[in-house]
């Protein structure tokens, strides 16, 4: 281990987010090393406290931050990330900072990162809404303006730590039956208003959960398995999973409607996140077709009765999973982001039939791309109807429902369910 620079090689990671690179992307490059566990930490720490990190560095350094060289900067808020969230002695991790500095090419700085660390402190006190919140003001100012109500609570779920939800493959194994594995395993849960989904007291590996190897579960939000119910179909209806990467609620589909005619599309065809196995799609049976969802050119003509549209979104409603988005979000991708799910959705439309379903989510808290994309939508296409959406979690909307994360509950996510009807 002693041939790993931990700072260093998490300065890199995050030098790649600063770019816009995901964090789950960017850690990619070391998930076979074996100080894989220590740079994810150091990185999620640093994205998850970034506006107190870089706060308190302001404090220490003679110049503004964004007029560091983003290397030097990442040395320093993973070098600070370690200071406040790790038992590293502070010695060592300024030791560790400076030959960081040297190993990332910046060796004329490591004068400065030195004189640095040595000054700072986790208790220096916090003064700005962003570093006491450890949200972006652009984001802040939404909250107030929509759940001013639920602020405190909301701040406190998106800075939490998300809690590890697992859905039954009902298909193979009985929710009792796999209820007895659990606590054979002497493995800690709580049941939830979904009757196949149980959140583990405590997170772990999915490889040491009962049941990994033989696909008995999936590790997929609570918010998130509540999408798929609300399709709803009859035997034998054709059902369109758009934007269906990574296959997560695809093989939910198959799991509840066995009878079903399953399509999955999406841009990209690979299943790779943390929370599904590389071989899924074939462990599951799951195949996604690759088919870029702002055109019809991949669909064969014949129409579905069902469609799940998860667009692509903010993930605001994730980020204690995601911190990078707090870090990487702006209000113009906002914009841009409910251009393209109004595209999607007008898209996809046409290959729904007449009085067939379609069931719109994301995982954002933002109205700019729920409720607003909706009544757009709405506006624009005659033939389409708001219908009521029934939950057990959330409140109702204009146009769906909606659900904001709390600290041991479900992420943030957003539901509408559109009928077609003859225009």
């Amino acid at each position: 281990m002693s041939n790993f620079n931990v700072i260093a090689m998490s300065a890199r990671v995050l030098v790649k987010v600063l770019q816009g690179v995901a964090l789950e992307t960017a850690l990619a490059r070391y998930r076979d090393i074996e100080v894989h566990p220590q740079i994810s930490h150091s990185c999620f720490e640093a994205m998850r406290h970034y506006f107190s990190l870089s706060e308190r560095l302001q404090a220490v350094v003679n110049r503004p931050l964004e007029r560091l060289d983003s290397e030097v900067l990442c040395v320093l808020l993973a070098a600070a990330s370690q200071i406040e969230h790790s038992r590293t002695p502070i010695h060592a991790v300024v030791s560790t900072a400076v030959e960081a500095a040297r190993k990332v090419g910046k060796s004329s700085a490591s004068g400065l990162v030195n004189a640095a660390l040595r000054k700072y402190s986790p208790d220096e006190p916090l003064h700005s809404t962003q570093a006491l919140t450890e949200l972006p003001n652009w984001f802040i100012e939404s909250i107030e303006h929509h759940y001013s109500a639920q602020k405190t609570s909301l701040v406190e779920a998106l800075n939490s730590r998300a809690p590890l939800t697992l859905r039954v493959n009902s298909s193979r194994i009985s929710v009792r039956k796999y209820c007895d594995l659990l606590e054979d395993a002497e493995i800690a849960f709580r049941s939830s208003k979904v009757s196949n989904a149980f959140t583990l007291e405590q997170p772990r590996p999915m490889t040491t959960i009962p049941g990994y190897s033989k696909g008995y579960f999936a590790v997929q939000d609570l918010s998130s398995q509540l999408a798929v119910p609300l399709l709803n179909p009859r035997c034998g209806d054709r059902v369109l999973d758009a934007c269906a990467a990574p296959g997560i609620k695809t093989a939910q589909i198959h799991d509840l409607f066995q009878d079903c005619e399953v399509d999955s599309v999406d841009v990209k065809n690979e299943c790779s996140t943390w929370n599904i196995a590389p071989d899924s799609p074939f462990h599951w049976g799951v195949e996604i077709r690759k088919g870029d969802l702002g055109t019809t050119s991949w669909w064969n003509g014949l129409p579905y009765q069902r469609i799940l549209l998860d667009v692509p979104c903010s993930g605001t409603g994730t980020i204690r999973r995601h911190p990078d988005i707090k870090v990487t979000r702006t209000p113009d991708q906002i914009s841009k982001l409910a251009a393209l799910q109004l595209r999607f959705l007008k898209t996809t439309w046409k290959t729904l039939e007449s009085n067939g379903r379609l069931v719109y989510c994301t995982c954002s808290i933002l109205p700019e791309e729920n409720d607003e994309v909706i009544r757009g939508f709405v506006e624009q296409c005659p033939d389409a109807r708001v219908e009521s959406v029934e939950l057990a979690y959330g409140f109702p909307t204009s146009c769906g429902r909606q659900i904001l994360p709390t600290v041991d509950g479900g992420d943030g996510f957003y539901f509408s369910c559109l009928r077609k009807f003859e225009a």
